[in-house]
């Protein structure tokens, strides 16, 4: 269905708004945000952006105003993980390709261009009915203002000011996505991570470090208004990690820029974990750079994020990454390329210096049944280097012979086959 050019300009505006307060993907809109960034520019085109065509499955980009939406979204795959020296893993998996969940979504128009808006959004298991975290409304729980004319204020748990999601072109997902997994780098235990706990993210930059999340709780965020192009949004969250010790968890903002089917982000965050030893807090700065071409038949985006730990002998991540989407009617293909490499990780009994990278391949296929219903399938490794440990789906990895310690240099593969359902 081809928009009008007036309703295709109260997409444009709604989208606008949206992904300005988010500079994120609301994980019920990963391509939908992506179109709207790609799409701002103003009058509609001859060749709209692929992402664009997303826009009609979300409540929230609909026109119209006083009004609560329920959404969600059900997908199951069967996922098959294998890691060298192991035995391969095989279940049932929900989210392969978009999180299961249930939201809640609901604006008022208050007149003079001010609305009030809130979000409610909990992920699901789809293969057992069970929620997947101790909060039930994990994924979205804010309230805010949206002004036509002086930006957008949220408060509560929402997305980070970070690179938006959609730069990748898995979505980020938690299960079918290298960069999930190369960029959060949650690596096992061994002789060359903090050697404290067994799974952590970026644990091999020294003990504490941490890594931005897609969500934020306890935040504030405000979202300027788009002025030729850009917009900026700033986060700060008092105490959401709820540890004593530290007062402030994140500080962050992300600027973005969009022009016809360019789209180009950048970002930078403070934030903090805590040593398990001393528990003393640390800090680890996290900058990002994206961009997006969406020529509507092909599109293509490349990324890079840098984790850098804030503390003597501390270590320093550079994690690369590429994409490309071919839509054909109802059949799309995807490809990632992800590279991470790193500076400073050090084995903690000799405390030298060590290399530590690793690299990582998704190829995805899409057969789109209509606009809420689709079949996917997914395949991927990551190829670990030197003292690297980064797995898929946190496949325990084989230990060294006579050993505690993971093995090195590990290769893991994974393939999936599902299909997903938006309401």
């Amino acid at each position: 269905m081809t928009p009008t050019p007036r309703a295709a300009g109260t997409a444009r505006q709604a989208c606008l708004s949206r992904l300005s307060a988010s500079a994120g993907r609301v994980r019920p809109a990963r391509l939908a945000l992506a179109a709207c960034a790609l799409l701002a520019s103003g009058a509609a085109s001859a060749a709209e952006p692929y992402l664009y065509t997303h826009l009609a499955r979300w409540p929230e980009f609909s026109s119209g105003d006083n009004k609560v939406s329920m959404y969600g979204t059900v997908d199951l795959g069967a996922n098959w993980t294998k890691t060298d020296g192991a035995p391969a893993a095989k279940t049932l998996q929900s989210g392969g390709d978009y999180t299961s969940k249930l939201g809640i979504y609901g604006r008022e128009d208050l007149g003079g261009g001010l609305k009030a808006e809130f979000n409610l959004e909990a992920s699901l298991k789809a293969d057992t009915g069970a929620v997947t975290a101790t909060q039930f409304w994990d994924r979205a729980a804010w309230v805010g203002l949206k002004s036509r004319d002086w930006g957008t204020l949220r408060l509560g748990n929402q997305l980070g000011a970070t690179l938006p999601l959609f730069v990748d072109v898995f979505g980020v997902v938690t299960t079918n996505s290298v960069s999930y997994w190369l960029a959060s780098a949650i690596v096992q235990k061994s002789a060359y991570t903090s050697g404290i706990s067994s799974i952590g993210l970026n644990s091999d930059l020294g003990n504490g470090a941490s890594q931005v999340t897609t969500r934020v709780p306890r935040a504030i965020s405000y979202t300027s208004p788009r002025v030729a192009g850009f917009d900026a949004k700033l986060m700060y969250a008092p105490g959401a990690n709820t540890t004593a010790f530290n007062k402030v968890y994140n500080k962050a903002v992300v600027t973005t820029f969009v022009n016809g089917p360019w789209f180009a982000a950048a970002s930078y965050n403070q934030v903090f974990g805590n040593n398990t030893v001393t528990g003393a807090a640390v800090r680890t700065d996290v900058t990002g750079l994206a961009g997006i071409y969406d020529a509507g038949d092909l599109v293509l985006s490349a990324a890079v994020n840098q984790n850098e730990v804030k503390i003597a002998d501390g270590g320093k991540a550079t994690v690369y990454s590429l994409g490309l989407i071919v839509p054909r009617g109802r059949h799309v293909w995807r490809v990632s390329a992800v590279y991470r490499d790193t500076s400073g990780v050090r084995n903690q009994l000799t405390k030298q210096e060590v290399d530590s990278a690793a690299l990582g391949l998704m190829a995805g296929y899409d057969y789109e049944l209509s606009k809420s219903v689709g079949l996917y399938a997914r395949a991927g490794l990551i190829r670990n280097f030197a003292a690297s440990t980064v797995v898929f789906q946190n496949a325990q990895l084989p230990l060294q012979a006579g050993s505690t310690n993971a093995q090195l240099g590990i290769e893991t593969q994974t393939a999936a086959l599902g299909m997903y359902v938006h309401f």
